[in-house]
């Protein structure tokens, strides 16, 4: 990371502290709805950005969290600590058993992946008993700790914003290892790898897991914005909706992800208001980002930054 990048993110992040002493309610709970579903974005960018892997249900590992989370506490009246634990460790171990589908490649991937989303998605519908069905889980009480509870949108945001701040520099540490290098070296040649004595499958496999742990952190994180989940979470347009958030603010990027979660959210909330037909203009959007700007945001940033570079030089 060079000095301009770094001087970018302290920026970023001065910025995003001092947010909720600038703007109301439903901006601070728009920019943490923009943290969370940046969050899940990334962690489906772990694959597509640096393994090369199109994964389409880490949704589901969003709504098992965020299920599980809601049920325990409201129904069964578990602390939000034990309550948020179990979330997280039902969907990594969904993400555990789903792991095996890195054994295919290519469109093989994403058929099989997409099959996985859709079990989640159709026990969400159908298990009425357990998730509510249509009506989800409803009345999840705010989050706590001891005495201290969360009061208000602002406080929720920080703890969102500290949340993100702490897996973007675990996020950096793990794409700086050996094992992050491993990774792009299997998106740029996996046969090569192979032959250097790597074992792409393993490698894949313990991203995929660390992937899915990610995304149902931001599904816990999710169930406590809304106060409720349904099936919705689970569905196929979610999940291409977090890979579009990537691929637009720049797959394979730390911050892109979540730059594209601020466009595409912002742009849909907008759109919505006046066209009924919004999907068809986030159709639009990604089919010129695709032609026009296959880096994202941040790939078209650092290319007019190198063309400014260029015409400074002497």
């Amino acid at each position: 990371m060079n000095k301009k990048t770094r001087m970018v993110l302290v920026l970023l992040m001065a910025m995003a502290a001092l947010l909720p002493l600038f703007v109301g309610t439903y901006w601070v709970t728009m920019a943490t709805q923009v943290l969370i579903f940046g969050m899940l974005a990334l962690s489906a960018d772990l694959l597509l950005g640096n393994a090369g892997l199109f994964s389409l249900c880490h949704a589901a590992f969003f709504a098992v969290a965020a299920y599980t989370t809601a049920i325990l506490q409201v129904r069964y009246g578990v602390t939000s600590v034990w309550a948020v634990s179990a979330g997280i460790l039902a969907g990594t171990f969904l993400g555990s058993i789903y792991g095996l589908s890195v054994r295919t490649r290519g469109v093989y991937f994403i058929l099989v992946t997409l099959a996985m989303g859709y079990i989640i998605w159709g026990v969400g519908y159908r298990w009425t008993a357990l998730t509510g069905g249509d009506s989800g889980i409803t009345n999840v009480p705010a989050p706590g700790l001891g005495g201290f509870q969360i009061a208000n949108a602002s406080q929720f945001y920080y703890l969102v914003l500290a949340v993100v701040v702490v897996m973007l520099v675990g996020y950096q540490k793990l794409l700086s290892s050996p094992f992050g290098l491993a990774l792009r070296g299997i998106k740029a040649g996996e046969p090569r790898m192979r032959s250097l004595g790597f074992k792409p499958g393993a490698h894949l496999y313990v991203a995929f897991v660390i992937s899915s742990f990610m995304a149902s952190l931001a599904g816990v994180l999710y169930v406590y914005l809304n106060r409720f989940v349904n099936p919705v979470s689970a569905s196929l347009h979610n999940n291409v909706e977090a890979v579009l958030m990537a691929i637009v603010g720049g797959s394979g990027t730390l911050l892109g992800p979540f730059i594209g979660a601020a466009l595409v959210l912002g742009l849909r909330n907008w759109v919505s208001t006046f066209f009924e037909l919004h999907l068809a203009v986030m159709g639009l959007v990604f089919i010129a980002v695709v032609i026009w700007a296959p880096g994202g945001v941040v790939g078209l940033l650092r290319r007019i930054g190198a063309t400014k570079d260029k015409k400074g030089q002497p």
